[in-house]
C-alpha cells in the first residue's frame, strides 16, 4: 500500500498506508492502515482527530502555501513512521506522498514535520509556531 498524507479541507490529516504511530519516546501507539490525526490543535484525544475542528470552526483550505521540495526519485513503499513530538509537530519518516485537499498537488518526501497546533502559517507543514503559541498537547 502506498503511503499518503492528505490535508483535508477544514479538517484533520488523513494518512493512509503502512503506518506506525509512535509517542515522543518512540513507543509504538498503533500500527494501522488509516489514521485521522488532529491538525486543528483542539482535539481532546490528541494526536487523534475527535471532530473538534467542526465545533471550533477550524478554517484551513488544505492547499499548500510553501511546500518543501519534492523528492521525486523516491519509491513509495515500506512503513511510514509518525512520531508525535511532545507539544510539537508530527514527524514522519519513510516515503510518503503528501497531497493537498484537492489531491492535485503531490509532493514526495522521506521525512517531514506536520503541524498539529492549528496555527502554522504554512499548514499542513510545521513552521515552529507551536513554540510561540505555547501549544500544549495535553
Amino acid at each position: 500500500m502506498k503511503n499518503k498524507i492528505i490535508a483535508l479541507e477544514n479538517g484533520p490529516l488523513h494518512i493512509i498506508g503502512t503506518l506506525e504511530l509512535k509517542d515522543a519516546n518512540g513507543e509504538l501507539l498503533e500500527k494501522a492502515e488509516e489514521l485521522f490525526l488532529c491538525r486543528c490543535g483542539n482535539s481532546k484525544n490528541k494526536p487523534y482527530c475527535d471532530g473538534q475542528h467542526k465545533k471550533t470552526g477550524f478554517q484551513n483550505d488544505g492547499k499548500f502555501k510553501k511546500p518543501p521540495v519534492s523528492e521525486d526519485d523516491l519509491i513509495n513503499e515500506g512503513a511510514l513512521e509518525i512520531k508525535v513530538q511532545a507539544n510539537g509537530p508530527l514527524i514522519f519518516r519513510g516515503v510518503a506522498c503528501l497531497q493537498d485537499s484537492a489531491q492535485q498537488e503531490n509532493i514526495m518526501r522521506k521525512v517531514g514535520g506536520l503541524c498539529r497546533c492549528g496555527q502554522s502559517g504554512n499548514s499542513p507543514f510545521c513552521d515552529g509556531t507551536h513554540t510561540k503559541a505555547d501549544f500544549v498537547a495535553g
